[in-house]
């Protein structure tokens, strides 16, 4: 594999829990930026705790696991040069004309240490606060960021890891210049979820939506849609293609972590889910609860009326019986940082939009959960970031269904060496082999068992 990123590709974890003692940073300056970044780096991801001090003599006097963020060498101490991302307290906009990531790497972080080989603290928190999108200017009709605006995009990195494999090179550093200290392993983990956005095709619809679906599919061509509507408002049949929930239970029963995220705004344009309050959904909703955890999937209209997460969150809560402490943006609509601030508001405590729409890949440029800054207020908000790699729209509209196992399953396994979090979303209609999906039926069971199978290597 090609080595141009300045990273290394074939990095596998092989750490052990052991050696405990603080990890201590020295920094002329202290910021909250430092703060979160170096706690997200050395204490989420390779299990130190650590201390930061302002005192040059006490660096020198340690005799534990030490590294000094300055413009000043140390001794015995791994030395990064840094940036000035993290001393800042504004967003200001930047421009790159550079022709590859090598190259931006090495000027927006920059350092001459003998173990590391740039600012990879500065790197990161650029990346995971999702710096770019709020100096990028452009959004597309839904208001959402675009994947090709993105750096990881442009300089075709989109499908690598950059974080996990920049902190996996540190860890190393850092078992070479400390051998006696042995660094937390990290653990792959998959999470597959399920978006419902569409409870049923034809089920508790009405005959006047019926009716005019029935309009919409001749429109659109769809005859076997037509047809099958037809039959089921006939009394014909009661086949449904969308109620698929019975084979998605029977693929995810080694998986109970799966989380399912359930539209219940009013019913608007974008918003068309059956309501929460009637029985079918709740009759639903309840079966899906006594097996695997409920996420809010806050509505399209609620961007622009937070009142209404809340709302949608009562719902929930009062139909499945379960706190509702996980979410996912219907259009994966996120407006930084006011998404995340109302979600904090409202109690959740993990959010599962970090991804996009229309391709794979790592958005934040990592495969770690991590708390959000927000970049606005300076602070570190109380809400978990668990970015996703895979959405099944995302891969209809770029392979056929044998590239799209293929391409899913090589992903994971990148994540897998690096002992990330693999996460998949998924919606019940995209099992139905209905209009756009005939010949998908079976990629989605495809595609966990694979994982499963490389979680279990």
């Amino acid at each position: 594999m090609s080595h141009n990123y300045f990273i290394y590709f074939g990095y596998i974890s092989s750490f052990s829990i052991g050696y405990s003692m603080d990890f201590l940073i020295y920094a002329p300056t202290v910021t909250p930026r430092i703060q979160y970044t170096f706690n997200h780096i050395l204490s989420n991801m390779l299990g130190f705790s650590i201390a930061i001090t302002q005192q040059l003599d006490e660096l020198n006097q340690y005799m534990g696991p030490k590294l000094s963020y300055s413009q000043n060498k140390a001794s015995n101490c791994i030395n990064i040069t840094p940036h000035k991302l993290l001393f800042e307290n504004k967003i200001i906009k930047q421009s790159f004309a550079i022709p590859n990531y090598e190259s931006l790497t090495k000027q927006l972080i920059s350092s001459d240490t003998e173990y590391v080989s740039f600012d990879l603290f500065a790197a990161t928190f650029f990346l995971i606060s999702r710096y770019e999108e709020y100096i990028t200017e452009g959004t597309d009709i839904h208001g959402r960021f675009e994947v090709h605006n993105s750096l990881a995009h442009k300089h075709r990195v989109l499908n690598i890891p950059l974080v996990d494999i920049w902190v996996g090179e540190l860890a190393k550093a850092i078992e070479e210049k400390f051998p006696y200290v042995l660094i937390a392993k990290r653990k792959f983990e998959f999470i597959p979820t399920i978006d419902i956005d569409n409870a049923y095709a034809y089920k508790h619809k009405g005959i006047g939506h019926n009716v005019l679906a029935l309009a919409n599919s001749i429109r659109k061509g769809r005859i076997c849609d037509f047809t099958n509507r037809l039959r089921f408002m006939l009394g014909i049949n009661s086949y449904d293609p969308y109620d698929t929930y019975q084979k998605i239970f029977r693929v995810l029963r080694l998986n109970p972590n799966a989380v399912w995220f359930i539209l219940g705004g009013k019913r608007t344009r974008y918003d068309r889910n059956i309501n929460v309050t009637k029985g079918a959904m709740q009759l639903l909703l309840k079966e899906i609860a006594s097996r695997f955890e409920i996420g809010v999937h806050p509505s399209y209209a609620s961007n622009s009326n937070a009142s209404s997460v809340g709302e949608e969150i009562s719902l929930l809560t009062a139909c499945c019986k379960q706190d509702i402490l996980k979410s996912r943006q219907h259009f994966l609509k996120l407006s930084l940082p006011e998404t995340y601030r109302t979600l904090v508001e409202v109690g959740i405590k993990e959010d599962y939009t970090m991804g996009y729409p229309n391709a794979i890949g790592f958005r934040a440029s990592t495969c770690t959960p991590f708390n959000f800054y927000d970049l606005k207020s300076e602070k570190e908000l109380s809400l978990r970031v668990v970015p996703f790699q895979v959405m099944d729209r995302a891969l209809l509209g770029a392979f056929d269904p044998d590239q799209a196992v293929d391409t899913t399953l090589k992903l994971a396994r990148t994540v897998s060496e690096v002992g990330g979090t693999f996460v998949t979303t998924w919606h019940n209609e995209s099992l139905s082999g209905a209009n756009e999906w005939k010949g998908w039926e079976d990629v989605f069971e495809r595609i966990v068992n694979g994982i499963n199978q490389i979680g279990n290597t």
